[in-house]
């Protein structure tokens, strides 16, 4: 398989080729079975056959674009075709069957729209049930017969010619020109993409997700009802069996041409390639005298085999071509995982020249790596400077493409990351590995369950108690009954901490673990870090955060632009030294800003509250002023700032800015009114990985920078260049995926986005989460230039030296409540420590 890995890569890149290709070949074998194939009737019939299911197909597109699916695009054929036929007879007017099954075919897909959009009700049930809906009304009109059509006039779409072309090719040919511009060069369309490839960002850009998703759903169900008309024509009849499995054939085709279940990818030109390979097939098989029965079969492997190349071809895309540098040619003796291998012993992990690249970038050269038994060693570098990678290799995400990783001088063969953990290795990724389903302790468990005596039924009590002993051990609060899509970013963090703690293992690396984390959490994972290190466990410490490396570690290595370019003792090194190794250059102080002039008030909060979360919140924010929240992990602080956008509903309260009250109901409603937000989680909230860095910067501003419906695109280029160039965005162009970029750049593109908009208040949560040194400074950089603007900053920090050295004045919340203020320069880390846990003087727990 791992031959054969880049030639599917390869096929994944150019589908489109491939498509054309598997096409030519089928017409060439089913020509050499009939010669009728090639003939000039034939294939014409062969486009009238598919025509409905390329207008559906082009319809489903859109629906699985936004992610999601339409089962009942066969039943409602029948349908609209049956309701336009009835009336047309009944009235004696056949060109009002036209209008009525366009009418039909939209009332079942604004349905489905509805259902799907708006009471977010699972696609696959919402549209099963309209399936079912649909075809019975169409038994129930027809009382299960055919209706011949009285009029050639209805007839005629599905019939008539234009020279040797059928009339409903030509509408294929006009719907497909329409609707790929729209897709292309409209703001709907552009959110249709951005909807399936991050909802939750699509929403925080002020997308209204649920119409965009109903307007997916009515546009198929238009497109079916034209298909309908093209079926009664072509049938000269209403049946009432009409379009049974089409949906699957049509899905077949959509997936086939390259658009992802998942949605967010895809487009039209690998559709119609689809439909018309799957309706070479079908024609094909009809030539051969093919039974019926076998039809099924063979659409069905077809439908499997489309689904099975779109998840593989994802998978190999992201593959890269092994090194000729073979990695097995160290002299050293190999290793197979066992219990044994995971005794309490003193350790060494070495890493011998390391490699690996990915598609135009090489991520690490020849690096050497060594760490022991009972230290933390901490593994520093800009973002992309090959950290997660190293140690995705050592988690078997990864296989290097050479190097040597071994224990104790014994070869270690990691081929996936349960090998790693059999070695005794466990990773806390900087992204999240969790279930957000399942339980805290179905998470902590997940994969190495603990079962019953019998060994069949899983001893959940005893996993529950386990579960609740680690997190009592990590010092927090949470249930380990609730499931984890309930708590908030950092308590996952904990519970990815908790997963490692029920594993024997004697290397633990962390990646940011402290990135979510308030400071007192971050105090008790450093005294457990301590308890493992005394207990021999050695940990790998990635982070960004100067005091905490020079805090709890031993020893340091800097990675630089994938080489290793120090390894030593911590105590060796000053926190300037080590900065001038990750970046290259020297830097600033990392926490400061010049303060701006500060003039009248901008955004102005009373006495807001959202019941059980925070209460009677006032504060204002003025021109050129920068404002930080602080507190500890649940005091409020996130929920503050999404009330105000309008990602979340408050219960009481005002809000005005430039003295204009208003409520913000959704976020288009702050965003009109001049408020932005960059979340805390910019992987989930803030960017669409998906999507360009073009796209990405573009999309809150679609609505202001179109023509006549259309996207201006000399003014999208504008927006682009701007702000790419202000920002020191790094990509290699504009059309670069997001999700390639660093950190840093995701983070820069996640502001960008708002500043084309000129926001009179910006709202910064947790702004350099994950990012390196080098990247802070910058966005710290960006943060005092905005201010000098005169725009009013919201700042909300887990890093206290950040909030003080940034901030023009201090808030600081305690179980929702606002427990003290303070202004530039009178504050110190004890001191808003103390406020934010209302701890006296004396050091005791205020009431």
């Amino acid at each position: 398989m791992e031959r054969v890995g880049p030639w599917i890569r390869n096929l994944a890149k150019d589908r489109y080729v491939v498509l054309t290709l598997v096409m030519t070949m089928l017409i060439i074998f089913f020509t050499a079975i009939n010669p009728r194939m090639l003939r000039l009737s034939n294939l014409m019939n062969v486009a009238q056959q598919t025509s409905v299911l390329a207008l559906l197909a082009i319809g489903m597109t859109f629906v699985i674009l936004t992610g999601g699916v339409d089962l009942s695009v066969g039943s409602n054929i029948a349908f609209s075709g049956a309701a336009a036929v009835i009336i047309a007879n009944a009235t004696g007017n056949p060109t009002l069957g036209f209008p009525v099954a366009i009418v039909v075919g939209m009332a079942i897909g604004s349905l489905n729209g509805f259902m799907v959009g708006a009471l977010r009700i699972s696609c696959f049930i919402a549209t099963l049930a309209t399936m079912t809906l649909a075809r019975g009304l169409a038994l129930t009109m027809t009382e299960a017969e055919s209706v011949a059509v009285q009029d050639r006039a209805l007839k005629w779409l599905g019939q008539a010619q234009w020279g040797y072309l059928p009339v409903s090719l030509l509408l294929v040919i006009v719907c497909y020109l329409v609707f790929s511009h729209v897709l292309q060069r409209t703001p709907w369309g552009k959110y249709t993409l951005a909807v399936g490839g991050n909802e939750r960002a699509a929403r925080s850009m002020g997308i209204r997700t649920s119409l965009v998703t109903a307007a997916a759903y009515l546009l198929n169900g238009g497109l079916v009802g034209i298909g309908s008309v093209v079926t009664i024509g072509r049938l000269s009849s209403a049946q009432p069996w009409a379009g049974l499995g089409l949906e699957f054939e049509v899905i077949t085709a959509v997936v086939l041409g390259g658009t992802s279940l998942k949605g967010g990818e895809g487009g039209l030109p690998g559709t119609i390639l689809g439909v018309m390979i799957v309706g070479i097939i079908n024609n094909g098989l009809g030539l051969m005298n093919i039974s019926p029965f076998f039809q099924y079969i063979a659409k069905g492997s077809i439908l499997l085999i489309a689904v099975f190349a779109d998840q593989v071809g994802q998978r190999y895309a992201k593959r890269t071509y092994k090194s000729e540098d073979p990695a097995g040619e160290r002299n050293l003796r190999s290793i197979e995982p066992s219990d044994s291998s995971r005794e309490r012993e003193q350790r060494s992990l070495t890493m011998i020249g390391v490699c690996k690249a990915f598609p135009g970038v090489r991520a690490l050269k020849d690096v050497d790596l060594t760490v022991h038994s009972g230290e933390v060693h901490a593994l520093v570098g800009e973002n992309g400077a090959g950290k997660s990678t190293l140690m995705k290799i050592l988690a078997g995400v990864h296989k290097p493409d050479a190097g040597v990783l071994s224990i104790n001088g014994e070869e270690l063969r990691i081929a996936s990351p349960h090998d790693s953990q059999a070695y005794g290795v466990a990773v806390i990724h900087q992204e999240f590995s969790l279930s957000p389903a399942l339980t805290v302790t179905q998470n902590i468990f997940l994969g190495k369950e603990l079962r019953r005596s019998v060994g069949l039924l899983l001893d959940r009590p005893k996993m529950r108690d386990r579960a609740a002993a680690v997190i009592t051990r990590l010092g927090v609060d949470i249930d380990v009954r609730r499931r984890v899509r309930e708590l908030t970013v950092g308590r996952q963090q904990m519970v990815e901490i908790a997963k490692t703690l029920v594993q024997d293992a004697w290397l633990i690396v962390m990646d940011e673990p402290t990135s979510a984390l308030s400071e007192e959490e971050k105090r008790q994972l450093f005294r457990i870090i301590n308890d493992l290190k005394q207990h021999g466990v050695a940990i790998v410490y990635i982070s960004h955060r100067m005091p905490e490396i020079f805090e709890i570690a031993d020893r340091v290595s800097v990675l630089r632009d994938g080489s290793m370019v120090h390894s030593g003792p911590i105590r060796e090194i000053d926190e300037d030294g080590l900065v001038r190794l990750m970046v290259g250059r020297e830097l600033g102080h990392i926490f400061h800003r010049e303060p701006a002039t500060i003039g009248d008030p901008i955004l102005v909060v009373q006495n807001l509250t959202r019941k059980g979360v925070f209460e009677d919140i006032s504060f204002e924010i003025h021109a050129g002023e920068v404002v930080g929240l602080s507190g500890l992990m649940g005091a409020g602080r996130t929920e503050i700032a999404r009330c105000v956008f309008g990602l979340d509903r408050y219960d009481e309260g005002d809000i005005t800015v430039d003295g204009t009250h208003f409520h913000a109901r959704h976020p288009r409603d702050a965003i009109r009114r001049g408020i932005a937000m960059v979340p805390e989680d910019r992987t989930r909230e803030g960017i669409l990985a998906l999507m360009s860095v073009e796209e990405n910067l573009c999309l809150p501003s679609y609505r202001w920078i179109k023509r006549f419906g259309w996207i201006d695109v000399s003014r999208r280029l504008a927006i682009v260049k701007k702000y790419v160039e202000e920002l020191s965005i790094k990509a290699a162009s504009y059309l670069t995926i997001v999700s390639t970029l660093s950190g840093g750049n995701q983070q820069k593109v996640s502001l960008g986005k708002w500043l084309a908009r000129n926001p009179r208040v910006l709202i910064l949560d947790e702004p350099t989460r994950g990012i390196d040194v080098g990247a802070k400074a910058e966005v710290h950089a960006i943060v005092e230039r905005l201010a000098q603007a005169g725009i009013a900053i919201l700042l909300i920090s887990s890093e206290l030296p950040e909030v003080l050295g940034v901030s023009d004045r201090v808030l600081v919340l305690r179980q929702g409540r606002i427990t003290a203020e303070f202004a530039r320069g009178t504050a110190t880390q004890e001191a808003v420590m103390r406020k934010a846990a209302l701890v006296s003087e004396d050091g005791v727990q205020a009431g």
